[in-house]
């Protein structure tokens, strides 16, 4: 697809009416692409990966996917910075940010937004990475190629191969390889949550539903359970 208004718009659509699981809509454009907290999700036609995944499951394993396809973006990220050593070496890793933004080193590489159906059985799972365009202060995977960077498509098909291993997995599993791409862990974190309040502590662990605890600053025997929240790393536990 060329171009269209919003990649999970139309799979969403799509999923409806019955389009089977592990279906995928990629465009080359967004005219109203849109990130977390109904962000603007900006990218120059052609030059990054833009693209929806639609997965049916039971509704207890739903809130797995968005997860899957994080774990399966950082893993393509690393196969390509492989392939770019010379260059690469001295850069940081890619890991993400809960819940599920993709950074190299501190700046954003991409960014993730689900949209499901838990009555129907299916969640869509929207998926930008900056390949060979970025916004000021952003990141883009062509930062770390030394020659070619690959198309958007070529990406794709990393991403798919990753999923396609990671699915293989036991939950378990699947949840330590998010644990430990996960940067947010160990740090101190302000979280803006969906109703507005603003808490400020410790990221301190996440259970197995993807739910982030944070202990409160304020008081250190408050633990507060994230659904969901937009978070900025403010320095570690270690004050490094």
């Amino acid at each position: 697809m060329l171009e269209t208004g919003s990649t999970n718009t139309d799979l969403f659509a799509d999923a409806l009416v019955g389009a089977p699981s592990h279906s995928a809509l990629m465009a080359d454009n967004q005219t109203a692409g849109r990130g977390r907290l109904d962000r603007t999700w900006e990218a120059k036609p052609g030059t990054n990966l833009l693209v929806s995944l639609l997965f049916r499951s039971e509704p207890e394993m739903l809130k797995s996917w968005p997860r899957i396809v994080a774990i399966a973006a950082v893993r393509a990220c690393e196969e390509f910075i492989s392939q770019n050593k010379s260059k690469s070496q001295s850069l940081e890793q890619v890991k993400l940010k809960w819940p599920n933004d993709l950074l190299l080193g501190d700046r954003k590489l991409g960014g993730m937004l689900s949209v499901g159906d838990q009555h129907k059985q299916f969640i869509v799972v929207g998926i930008g990475v900056n390949i060979g365009w970025a916004p000021p202060d952003a990141a883009k995977l062509s930062d770390v190629a030394s020659e070619k960077c690959p198309q958007p498509v070529e990406f794709l098909n990393l991403m798919l191969q990753q999923i396609t291993k990671l699915e293989n997995l036991s939950s378990d599993d699947q949840h330590q390889q998010y644990v430990e791409l996960l940067l947010t862990l160990g740090r101190q974190v302000r979280v803006e949550l969906t109703n507005g309040t603003v808490l400020t502590g410790l990221a301190s662990e996440l259970d197995l539903d993807g739910r982030l605890i944070v202990i409160e600053t304020d008081s250190q025997s408050t633990r507060h359970i994230i659904d969901t929240g937009d978070v900025v790393h403010l320095r570690n536990a270690n004050h490094d």
